[in-house]
């Protein structure tokens, strides 16, 4: 008989890490399934916010996964590429002897896995502009979240790329800690909320480029600069600012795409979960930067992941009595 999972977690980013050191401490077959482990806090050049260590990002996240794995958490690295749900009746699982309604089915090739519950903690992607040092950059000076990587840059003059809501607020808050915010955007008006654009116009350290785009993250060994085109009267016009930081917040989607067959309540691309990380399909649960929380930061991602733990120990026990 195929082995059955009593808590599958999708996803390998601070959420699925710390769910799976909890899954494990409440003694659950637990098996973390991820393209690569650690998320988007790999990229995080240094860590500051996280009680108890300054560091690299995926330092952190290495030391999480360790931890995990002492509690008997297993791990597989694989691209998840379709998710279901088959019914089983009363057929007996292989861990526990128990009888389950239910599984949760994850493919990948011509493999599966199967679980009892479904931890979904894919986290989000960032938009990438794809111009030349933005990858090179990254992590030295080349960011995708203003308020964890701010503080780097007391004092100094920065870029921001975008013009919806994020781009507004990530404008706001770097214009506390830096000397100069600079936004890039390639129309003629920022599209956040009017409130927003009213507080960047009257901001003397905020200063908006429209009508432009950014074509290369200058540098040598961290950013000195960002190079731009702007449209001056239907001439393209360039310019380099002298930047140390480059925010970029071209938007991000979360990644739900391998989800779509469970048909879970969203918002947009984001799954809705309560405050108990329960979605609106029992024995699902979601946790991170996946779901429509108001912050996303490693720190709430991890405190998800611990309650979403907590949540599947219980339709454990719920369906095993």
């Amino acid at each position: 008989m195929e082995e059955i999972y009593d808590v599958l977690i999708l996803g390998g980013g601070p959420a699925g890490l710390t769910a799976a050191i909890y899954t494990g401490r409440y003694n659950l077959k637990t098996l973390v399934v991820a393209g690569s482990f650690g998320g988007t806090a790999n990229l995080a050049g240094e860590v500051e916010n996280w009680p108890g260590f300054v560091g690299a990002g995926k330092d952190l996240m290495r030391t999480v996964k360790m931890q995990a794995k002492r509690f008997g958490a297993e791990f597989l690295e694989v691209d998840i590429e379709k998710v279901t749900i088959s019914e089983v009746g009363g057929r007996r699982s292989e861990v526990g002897k128990q009888k389950t309604d239910r599984e949760f089915v994850l493919y990948y090739g011509e493999e599966s896995i199967k679980g009892k519950s479904l931890i979904v903690a894919l986290g989000t992607e960032h938009r990438q502009l794809d111009i030349p040092g933005e990858k090179e950059f990254l992590g030295k000076g080349v960011s995708y979240c203003a308020t964890c990587d701010g503080n780097f840059f007391k004092g100094k003059d920065v870029a921001v790329i975008g013009g919806a809501d994020s781009a507004a607020k990530a404008a706001i808050y770097l214009a506390d800690i830096c000397e100069k915010v600079t936004v890039v955007y390639r129309k003629h008006e920022m599209r956040c909320e009017p409130v927003s654009l009213a507080a960047i116009c009257d901001n003397p350290k905020i200063e908006i480029l429209y009508y432009s785009n950014p074509t290369e993250v200058i540098g040598d060994g961290v950013v000195k600069g960002l190079r731009v085109v702007t449209d001056v009267d239907g001439k393209d016009v360039e310019s380099v600012l002298d930047v140390s930081g480059v925010f970029i917040e071209a938007g991000a989607t979360a990644a739900t795409e391998v989800l779509k067959e469970l048909k879970l309540k969203m918002d947009k691309s984001y799954i809705v979960t309560g405050k108990d990380t329960k979605t609106s399909v029992d024995g699902i649960f979601a946790a991170g930067d996946v779901t429509n929380i108001a912050m996303r930061q490693m720190i709430t991602a991890a405190g998800e992941g611990a309650v979403a733990a907590k949540g599947a120990h219980e339709f454990i026990q719920k369906i095993n009595s």
